[in-house]
């Protein structure tokens, strides 16, 4: 009885991250990108939430999250990153599925030339959709077919391009056996909690030695000879030894995912992986508190030391300011700057009312503060933000 196929399981799964990566650029939530980072704005989008660059800790806990996860999923799945979601095995595989197709209705040298084609395919296809993560996909149309007027853009679009193709075509799975450190980390974070891909113990003794497993490993290992910190966990010397084995009396192979090496064996949470799922969970509540609780408006005020504060004739003193001001809601908002109710003897002058900043952007005000000089040696002013009739920030400075 033929037994299920882990390559179509592994197929589905690749298929449906390449939908996401090419499809997830062109997602959004409410007119703002669903997940991007656009480089024009300063601005990450989460979820159709805007981060703007000054918001450096939601920035952090956003990485500090992702590495956690990626840490828990290793210590969990081990090597299953590297042979199911990992974009180097994924585009490798592409290559080699399409050039299959190719090798069996055409010549030697024809399907050569549609390897190198496929690779520039995907070469192309990665680059653009590279350049989707940062800015909207109709600007990186629209500049890359202008590629007079974005030189830069273009340029780096052919750089990524070349890259891609050299990786299909020279590097391919060398990356992963060689150079790649992430083999070694998932050695070193391995405990009883982590799912690995082995040769059966109990079984040894009906291995044929057919070498079906040997010829389907990409990586070129014989996972007859125990745990190699090159195997990727993709699977494909599990569905050879079943394509081999159904044809005995119980069909069972002798290769399979497990956790240890012997039939039975059960997940038992480590200590590793209990505290990285703790630290992921610690994480993304953080996270999600913060997004929730983030301010809907920046302001920031900063003296011009460049220039003197100007002494008028009524005994007044007036000193320049520069105020930066960021609107991080979804509608256009209206602002304007006062000084507190409790200093009476401080004005502001120059264009600190009517302030009109366009969703998630940040606009810079230059403003003179006019006082009467303190007895003092510094005097401290309270400066409010009001969007409309309502106080959303305030800043106190020293005269």
């Amino acid at each position: 009885m033929p037994h299920h196929r882990i390559t179509d399981k592994r197929l589905l799964v690749q298929t449906l991250l390449i939908l996401a990566a090419l499809l997830l650029p062109f997602v959004t939530v409410g007119g703002t990108p669903f997940l991007r980072i656009d480089i024009g704005l300063r601005t990450m989008f989460m979820a159709g939430i805007p981060v703007r660059v000054d918001q450096l800790f939601l920035l952090l806990l956003a990485t500090l999250f992702i590495l956690s996860l990626f840490l828990t999923i290793t210590v969990l799945l081990g090597r299953v990153w590297c042979g199911w979601l990992c974009p180097q095995t994924i585009f490798n595989d592409l290559a080699e599925l399409i050039g299959r197709l190719f090798k069996k209705s055409t010549l030697p040298v024809a399907s050569r030339v549609y390897e190198h084609l496929t690779a520039l395919v995907i070469a192309k296809l990665i680059s653009f959709n590279l350049l989707c993560w940062f800015m909207p996909p109709a600007q990186v149309v629209s500049r890359l077919l202008d590629f007079n007027a974005n030189p830069l853009q273009f340029s780096i679009f052919l750089i990524v391009t070349l890259l891609g193709y050299l990786n299909l075509i020279l590097v391919k799975r060398s990356f992963c056996r060689s150079y790649c450190p992430y083999g070694r980390l998932q050695t070193a974070l391995m405990d009883q909690s982590t799912l690995n891909l082995t040769f059966l113990e109990e079984t040894r003794d009906r291995c044929i030695r057919c070498g079906a497993c040997l010829r389907s490993c990409p990586m070129g290992i014989d996972i007859r000879e125990g745990f190699q910190i090159e195997c990727i966990n993709c699977g494909r010397c599990i569905d050879a030894c079943r394509g081999v084995m159904e044809r005995a009396s119980d069909g069972a192979g002798l290769i399979d995912y497990r956790f240890g090496t012997v039939r039975g064996t059960r997940f038992k949470l480590g200590s590793k992986a209990l505290i990285l799922l703790l630290l992921t969970l610690l994480l993304a509540v953080l996270l999600i508190w913060g997004l929730s609780s983030r301010k809907q408006n920046a302001f920031a005020l900063q003296r011009i030391a460049t220039v003197e504060p100007r002494l008028l004739a009524d005994g007044f003193q007036a000193q320049p300011w520069r105020a930066v001001i960021g609107n991080r809601t979804e509608v256009t908002s209206n602002y304007s700057i006062r000084a507190s109710k409790a200093d009476e003897n401080v004005t502001l002058l120059g264009p600190v009312t009517n302030i009109e900043i366009a969703p998630n952007q940040h606009r810079e005000i230059t403003f003179m503060i006019r006082f009467k000089p303190s007895v003092s040696p510094s005097k401290t002013v309270e400066l409010q933000l009001f969007s409309g009739d309502k106080a959303v920030a305030s800043v106190i400075i020293k005269l």
